[in-house]
């Protein structure tokens, strides 16, 4: 799941919407550090999260261990984020002990997401008209 462009990000398993929009701006934050130095973007759980809505959205699990090797976030610094998410409510997942547990979000995640994802879809469309 690691795109360089958006031209490299595959179709979106169910031709979801919102999962593209997530993607874009993951791609869109990553493009970033081309520019600018890598500590400037430090926000692990804001990435865990898109990382994990768009896996959702193909059907994937990833591990806490794919996801800072994606993110090249540092295991332990993943571990804390990962836990933290946990005990918010917003991940699903053995976080406490093992890295390589399968992950999700929950649905109050999911829901937090679509909802900034199509208010950010409507944001981008207004700007284009």
């Amino acid at each position: 799941m690691a795109w360089q462009d958006a031209d490299d990000a595959p179709a979106a398993g169910r031709g979801d919407r919102l999962s593209e929009a997530a993607r874009a701006i993951l791609v869109n934050r990553r493009s970033r550090l081309d520019l600018l130095p890598a500590e400037l973007f430090g926000e692990w759980p804001w990435e865990v999260l898109l990382t994990l809505f768009v896996a959702d959205a193909e059907g994937q699990r990833l591990t806490g261990r794919g996801i800072a090797a994606e993110l090249a976030c540092p295991p332990l610094t993943m571990t804390r984020w990962l836990q933290h998410l946990a005990r918010t409510g917003l991940v699903v997942g053995d976080t406490a002990r093992d890295l390589d547990t399968p992950l999700t979000l929950s649905l109050s995640a999911i829901t937090a997401l679509e909802s900034y994802l199509a208010t950010s879809l409507q944001t981008a469309h207004l700007l284009l008209v």
